[in-house]
């Protein structure tokens, strides 16, 4: 059965992010909860400073899973990268990498995601192949620490104007078949695949025996249904590959965090486990 989650921005990035809510985690939970989420993925950059314990009592109380963990702001803030960043950062981005693992496994539930998108580094110019064999080094490193641990590792394509390396679902299945571990596998976010994928549906169907999750968001950052992105197709090929992740939605919080959520939920439901 597909459910439904919201990124939730933590309260200690010092920027804006792609969250319906940033912060104030228990209006959050509360909220999101009552609206019929059934999950949150935080966004976070460095998850050693956050009230593990607060966190998950808070979830608890308001029935909601900690569904994974996202990355990008530890390059986006931090400018902390695995690869083409030089020796001493690409060790930096390893230990708080893990440390995002080591959080997931104490806090979350069993099975919880982190998602690997900037956060991979630039990689090095004009030396793709080069790129391509530190960085599958990279993820099978992650992938081996946090199996014992009971977290997934997830690899994220993102569009050329945020990443030079791995842009389209088709590069993303490529690397995890490189990285051959059962601990490593695809999300797909439709906001990059409208930019970069030649046919969403067609890469949905490929993505089909390494697809672990799903970001929605219509093709202006903003709630589904508010742009063109077809999400009665997109849902319809999610169940005609038998997908049973999370979809988890990472949006502006427009024309403020309320409506955003409200909207998104009242959309998704008309194709995903309606009343």
């Amino acid at each position: 059965m597909i459910k439904i989650a919201s990124m939730v921005g933590a309260p200690d990035l010092q920027q804006a992010t792609l969250a319906i809510y940033s912060h104030d985690l228990e209006v959050a939970f509360e909220n999101l909860a009552a609206m019929g989420y059934d999950g949150v993925e935080l966004m976070t950059r460095t998850p050693h400073r956050l009230d593990g314990e607060g966190i998950r009592h808070s979830l608890e109380k308001h029935g909601l899973e900690l569904v994974g963990l996202c990355t990008g702001h530890v390059f986006g803030e931090d400018g902390l990268g695995l690869v083409g960043l030089g020796e001493d950062i690409g060790h930096q981005a390893m230990e708080r990498l893990k440390g995002f693992i080591d959080f997931a496994a104490q806090y979350g539930v069993e099975g919880a995601l982190v998602n690997i998108g900037r956060s991979r580094g630039p990689g090095h110019p004009h030396e793709g192949e080069r790129t391509w064999s530190e960085m599958e080094t990279a993820f099978r490193t992650l992938a081996e620490y946090a199996a014992p641990l009971g977290v997934r590792i997830v690899l994220e394509p993102i569009n050329v104007l945020q990443a030079a390396y791995i842009h389209t679902a088709q590069d993303g299945i490529a690397m995890v078949k490189r990285v051959n571990h059962p601990n490593f596998g695809l999300m797909l976010d439709t906001y990059h695949m409208n930019i970069e994928d030649v046919d969403i549906y067609d890469s949905l169907h490929q993505a089909q025996p390494y697809l672990w999750f799903i970001h929605f968001t219509d093709n202006n950052r903003r709630w589904p249904g508010s742009a063109h992105l077809d999400f009665a197709r997109i849902v319809a090929v999610l169940e005609e590959i038998s997908y049973e992740g999370y979809i988890s939605l990472e949006i502006l919080p427009w024309p403020d965090p309320d409506t955003a959520a409200k909207s998104s939920i009242e959309s998704l439901r008309r194709y995903i486990n309606p009343d």
